[in-house]
């Protein structure tokens, strides 16, 4: 198959045919899950074949992880996008950019599938345990700023950001699958409450500030 520029995929340099095929494997991911997916469907999604998707990738494990790797990089360089110097505004673009119309929204039912996939495949399960940690990491260094600066008051910085991931977690398996009458566009606004209440401050302060985070880039 001839791509959109006139070449076939196995003429790219190696950068590029690894970034394609991962582009490829996380529009398929998207579409079918990982129960649907086969290394056939992306490589004809990626405009290549199957042996080449398995010269650059051991096999389709590796593939889905790399893919899902690469799902959470595109998450926190957008987030990392922008002039948020408040913890306040950073939470807000946490949030977000995690439910909505954010970007993120529409991955949450792959993550769900790692979560079950990985009770019983270490590979997933690793992986899922990596993007725990950073999601946590996040959170905690964005709360330590905020009681630096005086704006959060906590008395335990790490059970703290433990519920608030957790609470974020909880939303998106209920968001996702329609439970509780939450819908995405409920998402932000009832993490941000809960979050608010973690942190001591008025849950409002932190409302108020959505709008102005919401923004052209990310609606």
């Amino acid at each position: 198959m001839v791509n959109d520029e006139g070449m076939t995929l196995a003429a790219k340099a190696p950068d590029e045919r690894r970034r394609r095929i991962l582009a490829a494997a996380i529009a398929v991911l998207r579409e079918r899950g990982f129960s649907g997916t086969r290394v056939a469907d992306i490589a004809t999604t990626a405009g290549t074949s199957p042996a080449l998707i398995l010269y650059h990738f051991s096999s389709l494990a590796d593939v889905l992880v790399a893919a899902l790797e690469s799902v959470e990089d595109d998450y926190y360089a957008e987030l990392a996008e922008g002039d948020q110097t408040d913890a306040r505004d950073q939470l807000v673009r946490m949030a977000v950019l995690s439910a909505e119309g954010g970007p993120a929204f529409g991955d949450w039912q792959l993550w769900l599938e790692v979560w079950v996939r990985g009770l019983h495949d270490e590979r997933i399960d690793g992986l899922r345990r990596l993007s725990d940690k950073r999601w946590r990491d996040e959170i905690q260094r964005v709360v330590d700023a905020g009681v630096s600066e005086g704006i959060f008051s906590v008395d335990d910085s790490v059970r703290t950001t433990l519920r608030v991931a957790c609470l974020m977690d909880g939303l998106a398996v209920q968001a996702v699958l329609g439970g509780a009458g939450l819908t995405p566009d409920d998402m932000a606004t009832e993490w941000l409450t809960g979050t608010a209440h973690e942190l001591g401050i008025d849950a409002n302060d932190l409302l108020s500030r959505v709008s102005v985070a919401e923004g052209p880039d990310v609606a």
